[in-house]
């Protein structure tokens, strides 16, 4: 899922600006795909480590815990960050940005239950293997009718940078990343 309005107004205003079309590709793991040379650019979540790529920050966004309708959390209203590990935690290795490693050594969840990418991760969630944690532009989505999305108080924000190889220096690369970094700004604003 693309941050909203921010990936709709970065295209519009990168397209109108080069009369170039922008393609956007649906990946499980964008980093991989820079590295790989399979896209030029990727939206990324959470903490980028790799020095294999160049990373600029755009800006962070909220997260919401996500749970089965059928989940005794569907009932509450909003849930806080430290009561997180309390529930089976359904984590996407690939993609993801929440997961054990979100809390300090002994504080998180006992249960983890592990997917390779995000359908499996809704999946399972939605089949109360346990509970999630996404980014806020889910809840604008209609992503699976088997889940609800609960407020989730005291989370730390999640990370949103573009990703791209350092050799890449194109002058429509350094106009989409000067695109996006303008559409941050507004959406800030």
């Amino acid at each position: 899922m693309l941050p909203d309005p921010w990936a709709q107004d970065t295209v519009a205003r990168f397209e109108r600006a080069t009369g170039t079309t922008v393609s956007l590709i649906r990946t499980d793991d964008a980093l991989a795909a820079v590295q790989q040379g399979r896209v030029n650019i990727a939206v990324v979540r959470g903490q980028v480590t790799s020095t294999a790529v160049r990373v600029v920050h755009l800006f962070n966004e909220s997260r919401v815990a996500v749970c089965s309708v059928h989940s005794r959390l569907a009932r509450r209203s909003e849930l806080d960050w430290a009561q997180v590990p309390q529930w089976p935690l359904v984590v996407n290795v690939s993609s993801g940005t929440t997961g054990p490693w979100s809390w300090p050594p002994g504080e998180g969840p006992r249960t983890v239950v592990e997917t390779s990418n995000f359908d499996e991760w809704i999946e399972s969630v939605a089949a109360d293997r346990g509970i999630g944690v996404i980014p806020d532009v889910a809840v604008r989505r209609n992503i699976h009718p088997g889940v609800r999305f609960i407020a989730l108080n005291g989370a730390p924000q999640s990370e949103v940078s573009l990703a791209f190889l350092p050799r890449a220096r194109n002058a429509e690369l350094r106009r989409f990343v000067e695109a996006a970094v303008a559409s941050a700004a507004e959406c800030d604003s």
